[in-house]
């Protein structure tokens, strides 16, 4: 067993849940209403998915058979807070005034801490995906997301409508940011092909 990959797939995993989990209560109890507001988050949503492929890939790790799907989870996971921190770093940043607001709290862990022990562990640690095509399975969940984003803060009746908190649709730019988005992805999906195999 790969010691280093399984602590640190077990910090993901239940670091990731705690932070998660205290977000969701407000004065000492789970609040319903936080947590809707929460899931709406691709950040939240992307740290979630990544510690449950890293739970997944250390309890595989424990007994000694990795499965390839149990690698494919693990990388979606990977691709996905990759650009949770990429997204943070490049778009949100600039219109924040900074970095600081973005790295506050559970944010410094979900927009950062997070997404860097999962690259690193996926990078360093992990075998790789045995067929090569599996990384672009990496856009799905942006494409996923992005369009159900979209159908939320344009299209939906009013009254579940959400507000543009990510700001892809500032000046109707909506189908430049879903492009950017979607083509950002599949060069980070090239990009951890690469790395994987050098």
């Amino acid at each position: 067993m790969n010691a280093v990959s399984f602590i640190l797939n077990a910090l993901l995993f239940f670091v990731t849940l705690y932070i998660v989990a205290s977000e969701l209560r407000r004065d000492g109890r789970w609040n319903a209403e936080r947590t809707k507001n929460a899931l709406r988050f691709f950040t939240v949503l992307s740290n979630l998915f990544c510690a449950l492929g890293a739970g997944v890939y250390a309890f595989c790790l424990l007994t000694g058979h990795v499965s390839q799907d149990a690698v494919t989870l693990r990388y979606l996971g990977t691709l996905c807070v990759t650009v949770t921190l990429l997204t943070v770093l490049l778009f949100l940043a600039p219109q924040a005034g900074g970095l600081k607001p973005l790295l506050t709290g559970a944010n410094l862990y979900l927009h950062l801490i997070g997404p860097l022990l999962a690259i690193v562990d996926f990078l360093f640690f992990m075998t790789g995906l045995k067929a090569p095509g599996t990384y672009l399975w990496g856009i799905l969940p942006v494409i996923a997301y992005g369009a159900f984003y979209l159908y939320r803060t344009r299209f939906a009746p009013e009254s579940r409508r959400w507000p543009d908190f990510y700001g892809f649709n500032k000046g109707r730019a909506w189908p430049a940011s879903y492009a950017v988005m979607v083509l950002g992805t599949l060069v980070l999906c090239v990009l951890f092909r690469f790395l994987k195999s050098i």
